[in-house]
């Protein structure tokens, strides 16, 4: 069994790599992924939230799997093997950092694209308040107009 879970760290292993070496291999995997779910939508079949492009990006599939699969199986595997910890666990832990630091990058640039979106809503529907203002100011002039012209009055109403 030891030699089974051992296959698969080194299946599983992209992360413990040097990041020049992984990203190209977690881009090919990602694409993969996106293809098949892109498939199976088209056919009408569920969709796995992992693989569907319009729901993960790149750091929130890393995350997950490295902080639930990833380092919990390869910590497991150093308490057995410590001498590996410096050059499978650390990489997974500093791979952990780089790909949450990523995700609040992701997150801040979505808050302030929300925030810009927001502030142009609001910004348009200033614009046209203050166009239904000036068609009211121009429709209270008429009328004064009229109640002046019909009444011989020089009354305005305010």
């Amino acid at each position: 069994q030891l030699q089974a879970i051992m296959i698969k760290c080194c299946d599983i292993s992209n992360e413990v790599r040097p990041f020049n070496v992984a990203e190209p291999w977690l881009e090919c995997l990602l694409e993969e992924y996106f293809t098949q779910s892109d498939r199976e939508k088209c056919e009408g079949l569920p969709v796995a939230s992992f693989m569907d492009r319009n729901k993960v990006t790149k750091p929130t599939a890393q995350i997950g799997f490295i902080k639930y699969v990833l380092i919990p199986l390869y910590e497991t595997l150093c308490e057995l093997f410590p001498e590996l910890e410096p050059i499978m666990l650390q990489p997974l832990k500093d791979s952990y950092i780089y790909y949450e630091s990523k995700k609040l990058e992701e997150d801040l640039a979505k808050d302030e694209t929300d925030r810009n979106k927001t502030c142009k809503a609001l910004l348009d529907e200033k614009i046209e308040l203050e166009k239904k203002l000036a068609g009211a100011e121009k429709t209270i002039s008429s009328l004064a107009l009229v109640v002046t012209n019909s009444d011989n009055v020089s009354t305005t109403i305010q």
